[in-house]
């Protein structure tokens, strides 16, 4: 462990931090953190640079988990013992969910980290990526009608209330409308469907955000099986991105173009509903990127503005995800020893299949684990974000995000057709 006098926190001296945390205890504890952006910024800011600290300087919680992972359990812990005032809260989920904090940070990563992408690379794993997580996920979704059998609700209800849930894209894109099309098909009230299978969306991300703390740590031990970030393995020459030194002038002008791509996907979304806006964004930047219609110098700015909010506001991010969207209170109500153990290992065999997979057709078998396995078993792009994290594989968000769109809405499409079918 570094020595106290070593360790910064937010470029702070360890005695500075701690005055600004007690100022911010103060703040929450006497009901000085109303709906607005400077106390929410502060409050995730200065509890997730403090629990990112200690992820990553505890000899073994480092080894094995991580600032990352510590950041979102941690919040998500700390959420559940009751230690966060009510309006400090609310004040939170404003700020992350209903006021666009997650969708500026992630479309700052969406874009940076396409357009940090060599065009040649990112066209060529993409045509083999969606197969692998398809596969993957068909023998994870078996599994979980294996354990259906094994929890006594039989193997199709092991696939609707288990498999298809954990693999669906998350609770909004993904757990919500599959309970109303489990309650129309059934009907039962759709709150009451989706109670059932909210633990598994909650806890199948979970698991895969410590699955990503525990494989980059395997990959330290296990050099040759990780590209270190890098997906594709084909003995192919990759162009190198030359480094930078970003000016403001730059940094704002890869923020607009973040914005800018953000709101195309909003605007074809509400045309095509069916296809998610960050679905629709996604495609729009592997487009423009394919094709080479922007400058190199506007591809910079991206790249510049995604590398720079990882930076600045990862751990604020992770924290207000695990204080607003992992509700450990929920899991523990529902959660059986058995439950837990089918819920590990469907993520688990998911895993596996798509790191063998992923080996056979040229990518590095940790990174393909990650991206065409992981990441179809979490919460949509907040999920995403969440493992890569932990797995500390942030450059593999895009691919992260096409599989997670992608597969997302096949499990939406085959809960649909399985529920009629059962009934």
């Amino acid at each position: 462990m570094e020595k106290k006098s070593d360790i910064k926190i937010l470029g702070m001296p360890l005695y500075l931090y701690g005055i600004v945390f007690l100022l911010t205890a103060a703040c929450m504890y006497t009901g000085c953190i109303p709906k607005s952006l400077v106390p929410a910024f502060l409050v995730l800011m200065v509890i997730g640079e403090g629990l990112n600290t200690i992820g990553n300087t505890v000899p073994v919680v480092k080894t094995y988990l991580g600032g990352s992972v510590i950041c979102i359990l941690g919040a998500a812990l700390i959420q559940a013992l009751g230690l966060i005032p009510q309006q400090t809260f609310e004040t939170m989920d404003y700020f992350v969910n209903d006021s666009g904090f997650l969708i500026f940070y992630i479309a700052a990563l969406i874009t940076g980290s396409l357009f940090n992408i060599d065009r040649n690379l990112l066209l060529r794993a993409t045509v083999k990526l969606l197969p692998v997580a398809v596969i993957s996920l068909a023998v994870g979704i078996l599994t979980s009608g294996l354990f259906g059998i094994l929890l006594g609700d039989g193997f199709f209800n092991g696939i609707l209330y288990l498999g298809v849930p954990m693999t669906s894209g998350g609770m909004t894109a993904g757990t919500v409308p599959l309970s109303s099309i489990y309650s129309q098909a059934l009907q039962v009230d759709a709150s009451e469907v989706l109670t059932k299978m909210a633990p598994a969306t909650v806890l199948g991300n979970c698991v895969a955000i410590v699955f990503g703390g525990l494989l980059n740590n395997f990959g330290r031990k296990h050099p040759e099986l990780t590209g270190n970030g890098m997906l594709v393995n084909d003995g192919k020459p990759v162009k190198k991105t030359p480094p930078m030194k970003p000016t403001s002038a730059l940094l704002c002008t890869g923020m607009v173009i973040s914005f800018a791509f953000y709101q195309l996907g909003a605007l074809l979304h509400r045309y095509v509903t069916i296809i998610p806006t960050y679905a629709w964004m996604i495609i729009a930047v592997v487009v423009v990127k394919g094709t080479g219609i922007m400058s190199d110098e506007l591809e910079d700015a991206a790249r510049e503005w995604g590398q720079f909010a990882i930076h600045s506001w990862t751990a604020a991010a992770l924290t207000g995800i695990g204080f607003t969207l992992i509700d450990l209170n929920t899991i523990l109500k529902t959660m059986t020893l058995l439950y837990l153990v089918a819920v590990v290992v469907v993520v688990a065999v998911i895993t596996l299949t798509a790191a063998v997979l992923g080996k056979l057709v040229g990518f590095y078998p940790l990174e393909s684990a990650i991206a065409a396995g992981m990441c179809t078993t979490n919460m949509g792009g907040s999920g995403n974000v969440a493992v890569l994290s932990s797995a500390h594989r942030m450059e593999l968000l895009p691919f992260a995000q096409i599989v997670t769109r992608s597969c997302g809405a096949l499990m939406l499409t085959l809960g649909g057709i399985l529920v009629q079918l059962v009934k």
